[in-house]
């Protein structure tokens, strides 16, 4: 097994141009019409289609290994394989009450925060987190400590806050690993993955990991563990390949955390441990499509397609795709283009059935050489918060097209907006309402980050949104902007960290406010992690 290259991508830009108001979380009155109903191209098609999941792995070059809350002396013996820069780092609310004491290979027990001087340890203080969610930190960094086993007790019968002892070193070993399906929910299988691997060797080691486990946290708190395998038949590749393997079937939704931890011996013959954290979330239900899809006509230009679903309740929110193909004058099969978005189910009334609805415009199959015997291909629906896949199905059937004649002889084949994103529903917003204004939007767990900026006068013609402090999906952050968005005629966005990526998330599958602002650059984002 090769492993995948990281795609790095720094997007880092400035601010330009505003009375501050409260995000108010409003009620939710999501129709389908507010939605854009996205399509594309069919040479787009490959670039739509989801990643495999093994080049969406985690590299780990530490090991974090947990410490319980008011617990007595909890026991740890790190292996050091290298002497370059051995570091470890107490991370919790509270570990300074924490009572720590260490052996060096082949040393006694000292007390490592009064002793840390005298034995040429360098302690440094900091916080570790993402935006206002900061933990404090100790680091202990040992010069020339020798290879061999560290042993570590922790006394924590003095807090309630638990934390994590996390271990690292300029190794050039690394842990990789990744979830085998983007399925993940209840009841389905969810296997992982590892292998050892170090920076200038892609492939995986062979005979290196000596054991392997995962350790699953449950959303009710619960704690099961499982042995991982590399014998070819636990999700692993081949038997003895240094790949490893396990799985656990989740039996609740929520936010499960699955913690490897890789045991073995370094190339160099030094013992080692590395561990990689996933969190999983877990859909409640799956989406599951039955029959033939219907289609029927919107107007001159559309048709909406609507998709047999179980397990889903009316008002359920997924993000759909699928590929449209059709077959052309000489019996072969061509991709036409494909569609998607955000979509709410419906329940049809006189009729036991939930569908899920897409648009198609019709100027695609126009478009396109294909001109009979239409499917959709690839279909997959996936948790709007989670991105989790909660259903999909290789071909589904559509009922018969007919193309109005006149758009048949009339289309240039040019693709339009239109074509892409729907038609944009008049502006409700009344003739005497404020007008456009910039919106200044803050990030994930954050304080409100742009009030210096604003007391120095940087912004006019502004309105601030804020949702401090809280932990919330792209999507739920994106309509909570919109929400907040909504009496303005128009808007602009100044966005921080994951504010960037939720008002992107807005402008892609909401109709809103940015689509009746002018100019070239609607979003302007500062410390965005678009690639994680």
């Amino acid at each position: 097994m090769r492993i995948p290259k990281p795609n790095f991508f720094v997007f880092s830009m400035l601010l330009s141009v505003c009375c501050v108001a409260f995000a108010q979380a409003q009620k939710n009155d999501l129709t389908n019409r507010d939605f854009k109903q996205l399509a594309g191209a069919a040479e787009e098609i490959p670039q739509m289609r989801l990643p495999n999941p093994a080049d969406l792995g985690l590299k780990s070059k530490t090991a974090m290994l947990a410490v319980v809350a008011n617990r007595g002396v909890q026991k740890y013996e790190i292996p050091i394989e290298t002497t370059a820069d051995f570091r470890i780092m107490l991370l919790a609310p509270n570990s300074e009450k924490w009572s720590i004491k260490l052996a060096l290979p082949n040393e006694d027990y000292i007390n490592l925060r009064s002793d840390a001087t005298s034995r040429n340890i360098e302690r440094t203080e900091g916080f570790y987190g993402l935006g206002d969610e900061q933990f404090p930190a100790e680091i202990f960094t040992f010069k020339g400590a020798t290879k061999g086993t560290v042993r570590v007790e922790i006394k924590t019968n003095r807090t309630q806050s638990g934390g994590f002892l996390v271990v690292a070193s300029e190794s050039p070993l690394r842990l990789y690993s990744y979830l085998n399906t983007l399925e993940t929910v209840r009841g389905n299988s969810i296997g992982l993955v590892a292998s050892l691997f170090d920076n200038e060797n892609e492939t995986a080691f062979a005979g290196n990991i000596r054991e392997a486990a995962v350790r699953i946290e449950m959303p009710n708190g619960e704690i099961t563990s499982a042995r991982m395998f590399d014998d070819g038949n636990h999700n692993d590749a081949l038997a003895g390949d240094g790949v490893f393997g396990g799985a656990f079937v989740p039996n609740q939704s929520g936010k499960f955390v699955a913690q490897i931890t890789a045991k073995g011996t370094a190339p160099n013959g030094e013992a080692f441990v590395r561990t990689g954290e996933h969190i999983v979330d877990v859909a409640a239900n799956r989406a599951v499509m039955s029959g033939n899809a219907f289609v029927k006509t919107i107007d001159d230009t559309r048709f909406q397609i609507d998709l047999t679903v179980r397990n889903l309740r009316a008002g359920h929110k997924v993000l759909a795709h699928a590929e449209v193909w059709g077959r052309d004058t000489n019996g072969d099969f061509k991709a036409v283009a494909w569609i998607g978005g955000m979509t709410l189910a419906e329940k049809i009334f006189g009729e036991n059935k939930t569908i899920l609805p897409l648009a198609l415009d019709a100027r695609w199959l126009a478009r396109s050489d294909a001109e009979s015997d239409y499917e959709l291909r690839n279909v997959r629906f996936q948790d709007a918060d989670s991105l989790a896949v909660i259903g999909s199905k290789e071909t589904v059937s559509l009922s018969p097209i007919d193309l109005p004649e006149n758009l048949q002889r009339n289309f240039n084949s040019e693709i339009t907006d239109e074509m892409r994103t729907g038609v944009r529903p008049p502006s409700e917003i009344q003739t005497d309402a404020p007008g456009g204004k910039l919106m200044l939007v803050h990030g994930y767990c954050s304080g409100d980050v742009w009030a210096t900026a604003r007391n120095a006068g940087q912004f006019s013609n502004y309105v601030t949104f804020l949702d401090l402090g809280q932990n919330r999906s792209h999507d739920q952050f994106a309509q909570r902007i919109r929400n907040f968005g909504a009496s303005l005629p128009s808007f602009g966005i100044v966005a921080h960290s994951q504010g960037g990526a939720a008002s992107l998330h807005l402008y892609t599958y909401y109709w809103s406010g940015l689509d009746y602002a002018t100019g070239t650059r609607l979003i302007q984002s500062v410390g965005t992690p678009y690639q994680g």
